[in-house]
């Protein structure tokens, strides 16, 4: 049997297993689910609404060509950006969003108190805290609250209450901050004010846990800028301000490399302009005084060459400042996209990739910077990739400069090479061509640095950003979290696989009987009965006589008219009262319905059915005649309750009462009683003593499986329920015995049903 068992187990559905040991506790899953949804709408009432605003900024994509050498287009159609990751972890940086929380308060929360919980305001206040030049760092986001007084306010916090009265709209004070509190409109009830300390510790604490920035799609130049706060408003206004100080920064940063060429050239058109004069002054004197001289054909071509030279060479020595003033800032500065307008002027192609690249591993190695040192390996590669990159650029530059020298150094030989041949010319003519040279040099330098100081100016006027603005701040009246339904249905589920979890518990170590349900998720047999117990040792009352009757009522349905019924009662183990339901049922037929009933006691291992008639243990019954001792009329007793009960006795207890059991004579015994009795009433031993009993089904019209609350075991069922299945035994039905609370009442009638645990003799 124990073999059956286990294979049964090894084949249940698991789900279906689970579904009836939890089921029981059917109530107590559906308390714990409540319990944690009620936990969470409390949680969630608690809870501020968080809204999400978020704006489009649209970056230039540097494609690091040089169409023209037109330096006001250039700076109209490209761009000094050198990757949107590193415009990203730009807005990110406490620099820029210091500036925007310049332009929106969040040093300072108001909070009001509404129903239960405090809730934040923050457009119409009624009063503001401003100016604030010192705090209390242990009240930094501290709730202080601040009470409405007479010609003036107080405040306190949980744990201090400051009767002082201060005044509004001068400084004050106080134990938790030094600042300017100034009242805009009329209020009774307190308001909680929360500081938030310095511009870092607001970033730290708040902008960098709600702003998010992300590349809206890979294939686009676009950044999506989110900001999350408990208001809307606040967070649209934050948006706006970040963007604004983003876009305006880049037009800040070429303004400021613009400004530095435009002071070069008004420094050098001023030296200049001192050099024209002078040259056009000495011309002039020279001409006056010289009125005959008519330079010949060939000094007239020496002259221009000459002073074509001489505006080369002024060219040359005014790029090589600008080389000179690029290596000092490289040198200087970690940002080097703003030297790109300049290199333009040298069409240095392979220099801009170069600031393209090393702007991107910046990029890189900032990110790497927020989370690891710099010792970190990753970091140190990064940044030996980025100072090679950096002495490329500054080789590149010097490089720059050589062949400007190299240049400069040509011109100079080809300009002493015209002038020896000037030597040769009279001396009248020479000092005219030389006065009219610097004049004619200086004037086209004058004109040249006057175009590239219009030109400048142009571009700084038409300066624009390298970022745009594709959607200002907008935020949804929807909150984006807490997402209070699925919360709710989460703590619903999570209450739900508690509840099952601890029912599963509760089952697993309850190995007893409680429930009529435990019974029927075991065993799909019919309950012909329910009997109700009781602690009191004061009688019968008439629900059990009820109960019994109705037990009788329920057998008669299947009893067969022209021969007696066999009912069979066992249990599953000792002690779950068949016996007394035996006795008592055979009261209510024998009484009630006037039925001839005999009681039959198979139970030859603990007999105890002789004591509830008052018989002491015969020498003859069920054992001798099974063993063909005795005879039919030896083991058949009348009883004195009635002419309509008579008893069969178990006998001597046998050595081995399960061959008796077995004993094919039970046939022919069974058959003799059903021609003279209306109803046969069996006695066995539990199944748990011996399994055999079982095999007695067979001959029953009806078999009792007595099952008791508080005794049974849940092990015990299932056995029984596989010894039927294995065996296909039909026309099985159930005792449930349990404890109930009712009204005892003491019954006219002689006590012929006997409510009781163990067996008793009647006196």
């Amino acid at each position: 049997m124990k073999a059956i068992y286990m294979n049964k187990s090894s084949n249940e559905n698991y789900i279906i297993e689970l579904f009836k040991r939890v089921t029981p506790y059917k109530w107590s899953i559906l308390f714990i689910m409540i319990v944690f949804i009620v936990l969470m709408k409390i949680k969630l009432y608690f809870t501020p609404s968080v809204y999400e605003s978020y704006a489009i900024i649209k970056v230039k994509v540097n494609e690091n060509r040089v169409d023209s050498k037109d330096l006001l287009r250039d700076s109209l159609f490209k761009t000094n950006t050198v990757g949107i990751n590193q415009e990203m972890a730009i807005l990110k940086t406490f620099q820029i969003n210091e500036k925007a929380l310049k332009k929106v308060d969040f040093r300072v929360k108001y909070f009001v108190k509404e129903g239960y919980k405090k809730v934040e305001i923050y457009d119409n206040l009624p009063i503001k805290l401003n100016t604030i030049t010192k705090i209390d760092k242990k009240f930094i986001n501290y709730p202080i609250t601040v009470e409405p007084a007479e010609n003036g306010f107080r405040l306190k916090t949980k744990e201090d209450i400051n009767a002082t009265i201060y005044p509004y709209d001068k400084e004050v004070v106080t134990p938790y901050f030094r600042g300017i509190l100034t009242k805009k409109d009329e209020f009774k009830t307190p308001i909680d004010i929360k500081v938030q300390g310095s511009s870092r510790h607001i970033y730290e604490t708040i902008i960098k846990n709600s702003l998010s920035v992300t590349q809206l799609k890979l294939d686009t130049n676009l950044i999506k800028v989110s900001f999350q706060d408990t208001m809307p408003t606040r967070a649209n206004q934050y948006l706006d301000a970040l963007v604004d100080v983003y876009i305006n920064r880049s037009i800040t940063k070429k303004n400021s490399i613009n400004s530095k060429i435009l002071d070069f050239l008004k420094e050098r058109l001023a030296i200049t302009k001192k050099k024209l004069e002078k040259s056009e002054n000495a011309l002039e004197e020279y001409q006056s005084n010289n009125k005959t001289i008519d330079p010949s054909t060939n000094s007239k071509d020496i002259y221009g060459k000459l002073s074509d030279i001489e505006l080369q060479l002024s060219e040359i020595d005014l790029k090589e400042q600008l080389i000179s003033n690029l290596l000092i800032f490289i040198k200087h500065n970690r940002n080097l996209d703003s030297i790109a307008p300049t290199l333009l002027e040298f069409n240095a192609q392979s220099t801009l990739k170069l600031i393209t690249d090393i702007q991107e591993l910046q990029a890189k190695a900032d990110d790497l910077s927020l989370e690891f040192t710099d010792k970190y390996p990753p970091l140190v590669k990064l940044h030996r990739r980025i100072n090679r990159i950096r002495k490329s650029i500054v080789l590149n530059v010097k490089n720059f400069k050589r062949k400007l020298k190299i240049k400069q150094n040509n011109l100079l030989k080809q300009k002493s090479k015209y002038e020896q041949t000037l030597t040769a010319l009279p001396k009248k003519e020479k000092n005219y061509i030389n006065f009219k040279r610097n004049y004619e040099v200086n004037s086209k330098v004058y004109t040249y640095l006057l175009e590239k100081k219009s030109e400048n100016e142009l571009i700084k006027v038409a300066t624009l950003s390298d970022y745009e603005a594709i959607d200002r701040a907008y935020a949804s009246s929807n909150p984006i979290k807490p997402k209070r339904m699925m919360l709710l249905i989460i703590a619903g589920i999570i209450g739900l696989v508690l509840g099952v979890i601890l029912a599963l518990l509760r089952s697993l170590s309850k190995k007893k009987i409680y429930t009529r349900q435990e019974i029927e998720e075991r065993l799909k047999l019919p309950f012909y009965g329910e009997i109700p117990l009781f602690d009191e040792k004061k009688g019968i009352n008439r629900g059990v006589e009820d109960a019994y009757k109705k037990l009788a009522i329920n057998l008669q349905f299947s009893k067969k008219n022209h021969e007696g019924n066999i009912v069979l009662i066992t249990s599953s183990i000792k002690g779950e009262g068949k016996t007394t339901t035996l006795i008592n049922l055979s009261a209510v037929f024998f009484k009630e319905v006037n039925y001839k009933t005999v009681i039959v006691d198979l139970n030859m291992v603990e007999p105890s059915l002789h004591h509830y008639v008052g018989m002491d243990l015969p020498y003859s019954g069920m054992s001798t005649y099974l063993s063909k001792r005795d005879n039919f009329g030896n083991i058949r007793f009348n009883t004195s309750i009635s002419d309509n009960l008579d008893i069969i006795t178990a006998g001597p207890i046998p050595p081995d009462p399960t061959e008796l059991i077995l004993s094919h004579e039970l046939e022919s015994f069974f058959e003799h009683l059903k021609q003279e009795y209306d109803y046969i009433l069996v006695d066995t031993p539990s199944y748990s003593e011996i399994p055999e009993v079982l095999e007695l089904v067979k001959y029953a019209d009806r078999t009792l499986v007595v099952i008791r609350e508080e005794v049974t075991t849940k092990e015990s069922l299932e056995k029984i329920e596989s010894a039927i299945r294995e065996k296909r035994l039909k026309n099985i039905g159930l005792v449930f015995k349990l404890f109930v609370k009712m009204k005892k009442r003491e019954l006219s009638t002689p006590p012929r049903l006997i409510q009781q645990d163990e067996p008793k003799r009647l006196r």
